[in-house]
C-alpha cells in the first residue's frame, strides 16, 4: 500500500522541499496527483547548468525557460520563501525580468540571483516590502528608484556587483532600516579614486574583500558603532578618516600595500579602531608586517583573547613585527600561527620574535601550529616556544606525516621537549 499518497497535500510538498527541484520535478510520473506538487515548495532553486553532450545548448536553454515559466504558472500565487535564480549562460532579462516579478509578488523572503544580466537589475528588487535576505552575482546597478526601500531586509551579500557611483550604493543601505549584515566581494565602483563611507548604525557584520580589483587608493571610513564583526581585505588606502568601531568583537584583517610602500598609505587609525577586539585574524603575512611598520599607532587591545597569524615560508620575516603586538595583549589567551615554522637561517640568527624578552612574560595559555613538518629548524624552533612561553597550558599541533614510523618519530620529538610550563600539555593531531 503507497501510504505516501494517502498524506495531505501539505506534508508531501513538504517532503519534496528537501529534494532538488530536478528530483522533485521527476516525482510527476509517480501518479496524476503529483503531477505539479513539486512546483508548490516554498523554496525554488533554479539553476542552468551546462548541457548534456547530446543536447544542443539551445534546446538545453529553452527547457530550461520553459520548466521555469511552468513551475511559476503552475504554482499560482502560492507563497515562495526563498527563490534562487542561476543562469549565467544566457538567458535574455525579458525573461529573468518576468521571473524576478513573479515572485517578488509573491512575499519572497530570500532572494539569490546569479545571472549574466545584459541590463541593470530591475527597480521592483529594490522596493520589495518582504525580502530579509538579498544575494546578487554579478549584476549593475545604474541607480536606485527614487521610492527605494526594504523595510524587511537584514541581509545583503553583493558579489562582482557594479555600482555607476557611490550614491547608488548609499541609497541602498539607506533604504534598509534593519540591516545587519553587509557582504561586498570584488566590488567594482565608476571611481574608485574618491572616499568610501561605510556608514550603517544597525550593522552588526561587515564583509569586504576587494584585494586585486580596486585600480586606485582613496580614503575608506567605517562609521559602524554596533558592528561586532569585521572582514576586510584590501589594499591600504590613503588613510581612514573616521574609525567608530566601539562594539567590535571580532575582525579579520588582510591588507596588503600597493607599490611605493608605507609612503603612500596610512592604516594607522583603523589599527587604533581594532582596540576592542576579542578575537584577531591577521590572515595574510603582509599584514603582521603592515602592523609592524605601523607599531606606533597599536592602542593597547585590552580585550584581545584570541590572536591569528598567518606566516610565510620564510617564518621569520613573517612574524618579526609580532612582539609589539605581543606587548599589546595583556590578556592574550591563545596565540595560531597558521603556516610553515620553516627558515634557512639557523635558530641562534634568527631576528624573529622567539627569543625576545617579551615572551617569558606573554599570558598566552593555548599555542595552536596548523603546519608542522618535523624538520630539524621546525623543531629547533617549537623548542624555543616551550622555553620561552612560561604560561603555557596546551600545544595544539597539526602535522603532516607520510606514514606510521613518521608520525611516531614527530610525536615523539615534540613530546620529548622541555617545557618552562610544568602544566604544559602538547596534543599531535595528523591530517
Amino acid at each position: 500500500m503507497d501510504r505516501i499518497s494517502d498524506l495531505p497535500d501539505g506534508i508531501i510538498i513538504r517532503i519534496l522541499s528537501f529534494l532538488s527541484i530536478d528530483e522533485a520535478a521527476s516525482t510527476s510520473v509517480l501518479s496524476t496527483r503529483w503531477r505539479d506538487m513539486f512546483a508548490f515548495t516554498p523554496h525554488l532553486h533554479l539553476s542552468l547548468t551546462k548541457p548534456r553532450k547530446f543536447l544542443p545548448f539551445v534546446d538545453h536553454r529553452r527547457y530550461f525557460m520553459d520548466f521555469v515559466d511552468r513551475v511559476l504558472a503552475v504554482s499560482g500565487n502560492s507563497a515562495i520563501k526563498s527563490f534562487t535564480l542561476k543562469c549565467r549562460l544566457g538567458v535574455g532579462s525579458a525573461h529573468t525580468n518576468r521571473w524576478i516579478c513573479n515572485v517578488l509578488n509573491r512575499g519572497v523572503l530570500d532572494l539569490h540571483l546569479d545571472a549574466k544580466a545584459q541590463e541593470p537589475l530591475i527597480f521592483e528588487v529594490f522596493a520589495c516590502k518582504t525580502l530579509v535576505k538579498l544575494k546578487l552575482n554579478r549584476f549593475e546597478i545604474p541607480m536606485l528608484p527614487e521610492d527605494a526601500s526594504l523595510p524587511a531586509l537584514k541581509i545583503i551579500s553583493l558579489h562582482f556587483v557594479t555600482f555607476y557611483n557611490l550614491d547608488a550604493f548609499e541609497k541602498l543601505i539607506s533604504a534598509c532600516p534593519l540591516l545587519e549584515e553587509l557582504i561586498m566581494i570584488y566590488i567594482a565602483w565608476e571611481l574608485w579614486k574618491c572616499s568610501h563611507i561605510f556608514s550603517c548604525p544597525t550593522l552588526k557584520r561587515l564583509t569586504i574583500g576587494c584585494i586585486g580589483f580596486s585600480v586606485e587608493l582613496g580614503s575608506m571610513s567605517f562609521d559602524n558603532p554596533n558592528l561586532v564583526y569585521l572582514e576586510y581585505s584590501d589594499f591600504v588606502q590613503l588613510q581612514y578618516p573616521v574609525v567608530n568601531l566601539d562594539s567590535l568583537v571580532e575582525a579579520k584583517i588582510g591588507l596588503t600595500m600597493k607599490e611605493g610602500g608605507p609612503d603612500n598609505c596610512d592604516p594607522s587609525n583603523l589599527i587604533r579602531g581594532l582596540r576592542n577586539v576579542e578575537i584577531l585574524n591577521l590572515s595574510c603575512p603582509e599584514t603582521v608586517e603592515i602592523f609592524g611598520i605601523f607599531h606606533e599607532a597599536m592602542p593597547m587591545f585590552a580585550n584581545l583573547l584570541h590572536l591569528t597569524i598567518t606566516s610565510e615560508v620564510d617564518f621569520c620575516s613573517s612574524v618579526s613585527s609580532l612582539p609589539s603586538l605581543l606587548k599589546k595583549a595583556p590578556n592574550l589567551h591563545t596565540l595560531v600561527i597558521k603556516g610553515i615554522l620553516r627558515h634557512d637561517n639557523p635558530v641562534s640568527e634568527c631576528e624573529c620574535f622567539l627569543g625576545c624578552s617579551r615572551l617569558s612574560s606573554c599570558p598566552v595559555k593555548v599555542l595552536e601550529i596548523t603546519e608542522y613538518e618535523g624538520s630539524i629548524k621546525e623543531l629547533d624552533r617549537m623548542k624555543r616556544f616551550l622555553e620561552e612561553l612560561s604560561c603555557l597550558e596546551l600545544v595544539k599541533v597539526c602535522a603532516s606525516a607520510k606514514d606510521d614510523k613518521e608520525k611516531l618519530r614527530l610525536s615523539t620529538d615534540l613530546l620529548m621537549l622541555c617545557r618552562a610550563s610544568s602544566q604544559c600539555e602538547i596534543k599531535v593531531e595528523f591530517s
